[in-house]
């Protein structure tokens, strides 16, 4: 369902902003919802839906048997402003995107081309060849994150898009042939990536210019700026395991220590701006997680019990796990480039404190606390926008990694001496070393990584080893499945 609203809200608003640019005039016809499902790699449904809300809003009209037309009228002032009225507050933004949007998507586009040459190769599940020929592209980069299977990443790529707002297909629909046969031709595909990123690099230049040349115009040139916010769609209300994993990662860092109790639900509320619904469905989730649990009278005491390995059956678990695995997924293949750029961005007092947090890490033996440490120094220290936004939500779903780890715990089969690592990471930050440091991290996560799937898969047996492969995982293990019956794991 998220999935499904998040490429609703996409075509929605690429041909929104298309008509109110003036890319598409009145009395134009659209492509036909045929057309439009293979140019975005959408099911019919969802164009439909997308179409719905242009029509409501009075930009198109649709008729039975007839494909769209604009019903928008606009005159070439009204397209200039806008034009800059969106761009305007969004300049510091996409100025960042195209400043550090390689450091999160270069890494995924190598890792992804070699999943797509792999996947063509032996057709090993999950990547339709079919009509690549044709394809345009921007759609290009779709085929590419589409081979990780992984629906966080694909809706990062998505809503970035969504931001950028020019970053679409062009309207000429430019053709590209990145297939020989059967088989993908990495040197044609690399070639085509260069000629779009040169393409899209004149559109930003031209965007810019002309928002900068007329912000004085429509009175803009002081425009509070809107920044880019990723959201995670999920198929369950959100706030609750926002807050959750916000909870989690205090009890964890002692904030609220074990036999301790949490502040009462108003306090609850006020400290972290959410309706007391909220904190009570909140604190259900822990107690149902043996996190906390509530005394009728009394309060809700910080417990830390061991997690039974039933809990894994319950399909709001199972939720969170994925995309836990989805983050540690996105964080193995960008945490090196991003890691390496922050730390070198930093003031020595910065890793003077960095430092210091890691050392705290001794006395913890818990690796989503290790990530955590990462995850909030990046959050918070990392120049570009766009990568603190992306790695806060990262850190929001890492924590439920300690649901993991405490089933493995309780179960006897998970190692807690990282004592080795924590004392490289010191080392690397005593010599000022980046590059060490960044690449134990990438490392580290690896091996979580590779061990989160050994224990738990969460894909479908046909795709569970073409993903395994192409992240270097091992193929389904059924060391916490031994109680189950087979595919007692796979998705829902």
């Amino acid at each position: 369902m998220g999935e499904n609203n998040e490429l609703n809200d996409l075509i929605y608003e690429y041909y929104r902003s298309r008509i109110l640019f003036g890319i598409y005039r009145y009395g134009e016809q659209l492509k036909s919802i045929p057309q439009i499902c293979t140019l975005f790699r959408v099911a019919r449904n969802t164009v439909q839906i997308a179409f719905s809300r242009l029509e409501k809003n009075d930009y198109i009209k649709t008729e039975r048997g007839k494909v769209a037309r604009v019903v928008y009228q606009g005159s070439e002032e009204q397209y200039r402003e806008n034009i800059v009225k969106y761009f305007a507050p969004r300049r510091d933004g996409i100025l960042d995107f195209h400043l550090n949007g390689n450091l999160m998507f270069l890494p995924i586009w190598e890792k992804g081309m070699q999943n797509l040459k792999l996947d063509m190769q032996y057709n090993t599940g999950g990547t339709n060849t079919e009509g690549k020929a044709a394809s345009e592209s921007t759609i290009l980069y779709a085929d590419v994150l589409n081979t990780f299977q992984n629906g966080l990443m694909f809706g990062l790529f998505w809503q970035c898009l969504r931001y950028i707002n020019y970053f679409y297909p062009p309207r000429n629909d430019r053709k590209a042939n990145y297939v020989v046969g059967d088989r993908l031709s990495v040197e044609k595909a690399n070639d085509l990536k260069r000629v779009t990123d040169a393409y899209y690099e004149q559109i930003y230049l031209k965007v810019m210019d002309f928002t900068e040349s007329n912000c004085e115009k429509y009175h803009l040139e002081q425009e509070d700026q809107i920044p880019f916010k990723w959201t995670i769609y999920r198929k369950r209300p959100q706030v609750r395991y926002t807050l959750a994993s916000t909870v989690i990662r205090e009890i964890l860092w002692d904030v609220y220590p074990v036999g301790s109790y949490l502040p009462s639900l108003p306090k609850m509320a006020e400290r972290y701006q959410v309706s007391l619904i909220t904190v009570r469905r909140t604190l259900d989730v822990l107690n149902s997680l043996g996190i906390t649990r509530t005394y009728m009278g009394v309060g809700t005491k910080v417990c830390l019990e061991s997690t039974d390995i039933d809990i894994m059956d319950r399909a709001e678990i199972r939720e969170n796990l994925r995309l836990h695995g989805e983050a540690m997924q996105l964080l193995a293949l960008t945490v090196s480039n991003v890691t390496h750029y922050t730390l070198e961005s930093v003031k020595r007092e910065g890793r003077e404190e960095l430092l210091q947090t890691i050392g705290m890490l001794h006395d913890k033996k818990n690796y989503i606390l290790c990530i955590d440490v990462l995850l909030n120094f990046i959050s918070s220290e990392c120049p570009s926008a766009f990568i603190r936004e992306s790695y806060g939500k990262l850190r929001e779903l890492a924590v439920w990694g300690y649901i993991f780890s405490a089933v493995l715990m309780a179960a006897g089969q998970m190692e807690t001496n990282l004592d080795g690592f924590i004392c490289q990471l010191e080392n690397d930050l005593r010599t000022d070393d980046s590059a060490a440091f960044a690449g134990h991290w990438q490392s580290f996560i690896e091996k979580w990584l590779y061990f989160f799937h050994k224990k738990f898969p969460l894909w479908n047996a046909p795709q569970d080893t073409a993903v395994g492969d192409k992240m270097g995982l091992p193929s389904n293990s059924a060391d916490i499945n031994s109680k189950r019956e087979p595919g007692a794991y796979h998705n829902e």
